[in-house]
């Protein structure tokens, strides 16, 4: 009985650890989120002096 509650607790230790790097990447891309650029059209260009 004892083996089989240890297996059960190193399931559980390995389904944690999954979990945990998940969040991790996700929260890493999350982190190097850049907003999209605004339409060219909203922005207003200087114009040349020639």
């Amino acid at each position: 009985m004892t083996m089989v509650f240890n297996r059960i607790v190193e399931l559980v230790g390995w389904v944690v650890l999954g979990v945990c790097v998940l969040l991790l990447i996700a929260a890493h891309h999350i982190d190097n989120y850049k907003a999209p650029e605004p339409p060219a059209t909203t922005v207003a260009q200087p114009k040349s002096l020639n």
